[in-house]
């Protein structure tokens, strides 16, 4: 039997035998301290290549050979030793082995068949497109790899946009084929990427999607750039190595892109979304009931929701974990303000700052983009998650009026947890203009509020942030629901209108999207924050803690008015972006036509 020791294999004398290490697995080899001393008197031969015979010759007694061959199944069976009797592929000739010792020892550590994966790397043909740092490190990594280069007919491109040396988008190498697919590479100012290999175009606009995130992260950022040249060189060689790796069948399998960012060149792992998944936009009839007991998939046009209750700690979490893909580094739409210095008292603030640039998702890299930072969106509760679900709210419509396009059609930005939360949120915001605009509104009085939380709320607002409020609830026929303004009684400025499905809770939202506002002013006096934009002009922060059954008696009322006054519901579900991949929360653009 021939065999030889896997390259990352480790091994040390313990009490109970020797200690063996590799692939992140380790196990004891039972025996007397003597064993080792056999081990260790083999390794070289053993690193080499080597038999039973020559070991038990080597050992110089025939006695020794029982042990011998007990310790080579045992190593073999732990795939510590490789069998060479047994393996796939031509055994390298010493020559090749030794012109690539360092390609060999990888392969013998990583891949269950090394020699047959030794053939293949050594057959394959890999070109490079482009110029510049990185593309000169690609070639330098390839090179020392023992992978040969050849620009016609490759199986194989790598393509290397660098911003010294930029890369045409037309050029024909840039389109992945699955005979003949792309590795891209992206060697920016002050960040690179290196993609996975793609097989298809779909794959390819997926990692320029996430090259065109990336930069958004960076541009609105506080990190340092990445220092070039060592970004770029560092860029080069990680793609070298992916190309060893897609060839040798090694990678893991995830689509992922890495990410070189920082001062110190750090590299970040960042998923890719799925290729190919269709439109972001998808129609939806506001018309046709939901199903409250189907278990669908969120973005489906099904009402199964969240599967979470905003109003407990434990929904909130969930819909956070859920959510979470849309504020993770590198991919996500908005990131969240640094909040330390907020009071969270009387109300629980926090602030997200949207990162994407404008205009869809899936547009062409835009590396060159103004260094403008991204407007800062306020949110509130009773608690930090609650605050976070309305900021994350808040940054989903803007979100859904950046990838707004003419030829998307009308409609007013709106989200929610569910289907229906966010068809509830666009039909409210409707119905607003007329609840304002058909009259001056009913006063809501301190004695006609009965609920001591309402009251504090008021009464902070008048004795704590000095700021006099008066309420006025606005109805709408054929619609429970209330909308109430919160206005400063003595200049007459609007500070907060909300709806609510009663004047009682709609007065509550007003009074607490207002103290949320003062308290956030009154921080900037000692604290100064990033600016945030200036409320809604029409709130929905009832409809997060509102119970489901309310939510769709309220649609089933709104879409019955719209059909009154000749009017239909319209709607058009954004559910992708194309760097976070499906949307964890219902949002779009919700009209009456």
């Amino acid at each position: 039997m021939k065999v030889k020791l896997r390259a990352d294999a480790h091994c040390a004398p313990v009490a109970r035998g020797v200690y063996w290490s590799r692939a992140g697995r380790s196990f004891v080899l039972s025996g007397p301290p003597a064993l080792y001393a056999l081990v260790d008197d083999q390794l070289d031969a053993l690193l080499e290549g080597t038999s039973v015979d020559a070991m038990v010759a080597a050992a110089g007694d025939e006695a020794a050979r029982p042990v011998i061959e007990h310790v080579v199944r045992a190593l073999v069976a732990q795939d510590v030793l490789i069998d060479l009797d047994a393996v796939k592929g031509p055994l390298p000739d010493p020559a090749d082995a030794r012109a690539h010792a360092g390609l060999l020892a990888y392969l013998e550590a990583h891949c269950s068949e090394p020699y047959e994966a030794f053939a293949r790397v050594r057959a394959a043909r890999v070109a490079v497109v482009g110029e510049g740092t990185a593309a000169e490190a690609v070639r330098r990594g390839l090179a020392a790899g023992g992978i040969t280069r050849e620009s016609d007919r490759p199986g194989l491109t790598v393509v290397v946009d660098d911003c010294d040396q930029p890369m045409d988008p037309d050029d024909a190498a840039v389109t992945p084929r699955p005979d003949a697919p792309v590795l891209p590479v992206a060697a920016l100012a002050d960040l690179a990427l290196v993609g996975p290999v793609c097989a298809t175009p779909g794959e390819l606009r997926s990692f320029q999607a996430l090259r065109a995130r990336a930069a958004d992260w960076q541009r609105t950022g506080d990190e340092a750039p990445a220092a070039r040249p060592v970004s770029a060189v560092l860029a080069g060689s990680l793609a070298a190595h992916a190309v060893l790796t897609h060839l040798a069948g090694t990678s893991d399998g995830r689509r992922t892109a890495l990410v070189v960012h920082g001062h110190a060149a750090q590299t970040t792992n960042v998923p890719l979304p799925e290729a190919d998944a269709g439109t972001p936009w998808r129609a939806v009839d506001p018309d046709r009931e939901p199903d409250l007991s189907e278990a669908e998939p969120e973005t489906s046009d099904s009402d199964a929701g969240t599967g979470a209750d905003a109003t407990t700690d434990a929904g909130l979490q969930q819909i956070h974990r859920r959510a979470a893909g849309l504020t993770a580094r590198w991919t996500g739409i908005a990131r969240w303000g640094r909040d330390l210095d907020l009071p969270q008292l009387p109300v629980s603030l926090v602030t997200a700052e949207t990162v994407a640039a404008p205009g869809p998702s899936a547009a062409p890299a835009r590396d060159a983009f103004p260094a403008a930072r991204g407007p800062h969106f306020l949110g509130w509760g009773d608690k930090r998650a609650a605050a976070g679900l309305t900021a994350t709210l808040a940054v989903l419509r803007h979100r859904v009026a950046q990838e707004h396009t003419p030829d998307d059609g009308p409609g007013l930005p709106a989200a929610g947890l569910t289907r229906a939360h966010w068809l509830v949120d666009g039909l409210l915001r409707h119905a607003a203009c007329e609840a304002l605009t058909r009259s001056p509104g009913t006063p809501l009085t301190w004695d006609e509020l009965e609920s001591s939380t309402v009251r504090s709320l008021w009464s902070l607002l008048r004795d704590f942030f000095d700021l006099p409020v008066a309420l006025r609830t606005h109805a709408v026929p054929g619609l429970d629901w209330t909308l109430c303004t919160a206005v400063h009684a003595a200049t007459g400025e609007v500070l907060a209108t909300q709806w609510g499905p009663s004047g009682l809770s709609a007065g509550y939202a007003a009074l607490l999207a207002a103290t949320a506002r003062a308290q956030f002013e009154a921080a900037e006096k000692t604290a100064p924050q990033a600016p945030v934009l200036p409320p809604d002009p029409v709130g929905t922060w009832s409809l997060e803690v509102a119970p489901d059954r309310q939510i769709h008696d309220c649609l089933r009322q709104l879409r019955d008015r719209a059909r009154a006054d000749g009017l239909v519901p319209r709607a058009r579900r954004l559910v992708r972006d194309a760097a976070v991949g499906e949307l964890p929360l219902a949002c779009g653009l919700v009209w009456l036509a």
